[in-house]
Order: C-alpha cells, then sequence, then structure tokens
C-alpha cells in the first residue's frame, strides 16, 4: 500500500475547544485536555484534502503547558429568552502535528488521480501557505494558525512536559463514517497517554471501545477535479509570485 512521506506543521491558537462528549448533555461544554485525532484530522484536512487521499495523524506534540479559561455564553432559548452558560476553552496552545496520506481505498474511480508526487507538492505548498480553507481548533469560534516546520523542527522542539508521563485516561478518538447508506457511523474511544509532551494515536482497529450512532446523512460525492489540473494551477501562482518578488 502506498504511504506518502511525513509531513509536520505547527498549529497555534488564543483559544481551543476539544469538546468532552461527557460535558455536552447539561449544555455547557468543557474541553479535554489535549487534542483528540479527529480534531487534529480537521485541521490537516483543511491544509489539503481531497477524494482521493486520506490523511493519516499518527502523533501530536504538545508545546505549551496546558491552560484553562472560562468563558460565558449566552444561549437563546426556543421561546426567545437567553440563559447563560459557561464554556471551558484550552488558551494560549501550540500543538506541532505529525502524518502523512494514503491513497483512499474506498474510491477506486479515482485511481487515475493517484499521482503521488504532484500530490506531495500540492500538500507541502498548502503547509507553507497556511493551508486552503480556514483551520479551526476544535469549534468554529476557534480559529487556528498553521505554519510549515521541518522534521528537525518538530524532533527537537522542547514541551512544557518534558521528561513527564501524563495518562489522560479514556477519550475520544475518532469517527468511522460509512461507505454507504446501509452503515452505521460508529465513535471510538480510548486511553490516552502523554510522554515527553509526544501522543502518538493508535491505529481504530485498536482502541478498545467503538459506539454505534443511530443517525448520519451520508451524502454521494460529487466530481473530483483532477490533481494535475490543481498542480498547474499551484504551478502557475507559484511563478506568478515568485515574479512579483
Amino acid at each position: 500500500m502506498y504511504r506518502s512521506r511525513n509531513f509536520y506543521l505547527r498549529v497555534t491558537g488564543d483559544r481551543a475547544l476539544f469538546t468532552n462528549p461527557a460535558t455536552k448533555g447539561g449544555g455547557e461544554r468543557s474541553s479535554y485536555a489535549v487534542p483528540t485525532k479527529q480534531a487534529l484530522q480537521g485541521i490537516v484536512d483543511s491544509v489539503y484534502h481531497k477524494p482521493t487521499i486520506t490523511n493519516v495523524v499518527t502523533e501530536v506534540k504538545v508545546v505549551n503547558q496546558i491552560q484553562t479559561e472560562l468563558h460565558g455564553v449566552r444561549a437563546l432559548l426556543a421561546n426567545y429568552g437567553a440563559d447563560l452558560s459557561y464554556v471551558s476553552y484550552l488558551s494560549e496552545v501550540d500543538y506541532l502535528v505529525k502524518f502523512h496520506f494514503i491513497w483512499n481505498e474506498d474510491r477506486p474511480d479515482l485511481i487515475q488521480d493517484r499521482l503521488p508526487n504532484k500530490h506531495e507538492a500540492i500538500m507541502a505548498r498548502s503547509i507553507r501557505k497556511g493551508g486552503r480553507r480556514d483551520v479551526f481548533l476544535g469549534t468554529r469560534e476557534c480559529l487556528g494558525l498553521v505554519e510549515e516546520i521541518s522534521q528537525d523542527d518538530y524532533e527537537s522542539a522542547s514541551t512544557e512536559y518534558d521528561g513527564q508521563e501524563i495518562d489522560f485516561g479514556v477519550m475520544f478518538h475518532s469517527f468511522a463514517y460509512p461507505k454507504d447508506k446501509s452503515q452505521p457511523l460508529r465513535s471510538f474511544f480510548t486511553r490516552t497517554v502523554m510522554t515527553d509532551g509526544r501522543i502518538h494515536f493508535k491505529p481504530q482497529e485498536d482502541c478498545e471501545i467503538v459506539n454505534t450512532l443511530s443517525s448520519y446523512a451520508f451524502k454521494v460525492s460529487g466530481p473530483v477535479r483532477s490533481v494535475e489540473d490543481e498542480y498547474e494551477a499551484y504551478e502557475v501562482d507559484r511563478v506568478r509570485e515568485e515574479g512579483g518578488q
């Protein structure tokens, strides 16, 4: 099976909210202490993604000290009244993310689009440009900034948790989305441990807890722009930028 080279990025933000599902019921949300694999997957997909590839997040380094801040939020009620609820955010977050991509084997119709060099070139340029879409740290109100880093930057970066091992217990890991209308949406949970500020994410099949969710609106994918067209557009932009320097 094809596997791309590893990519590395830094994502920072003033605040983040990786909602703990156990806190959703009362309307007052609280963040996990560290990002989930699914949240980081969303960040990487915002940098570059198309149905031909599947991005795979393998590790994250938590650089800054874990801090929380409480915000009061006015929520509108059904009777046009308002209620005050509280949301616990993480503050001043700084994460280093390691990931790669593989081919999406569920889309054999896109086999002609599997051009590894062009996908890797577009991914690298997308990281340098800060992503192709807005980056959110868990929720839409938490904007993030993406920066390019090298493998050496990733490996040599010190964290506030060097020399420590912290067990966060069982945390949400990721979703397994249905491949057709007959399949359910599933959520995976697993024990999460951070060593020297680094969390290594296990594959879904190794997670200890799997929940089947009752409802999911399955959508059929539309036409996909070829990677050759996208690469050509990137080259045009690159030449234009270099000509303006």
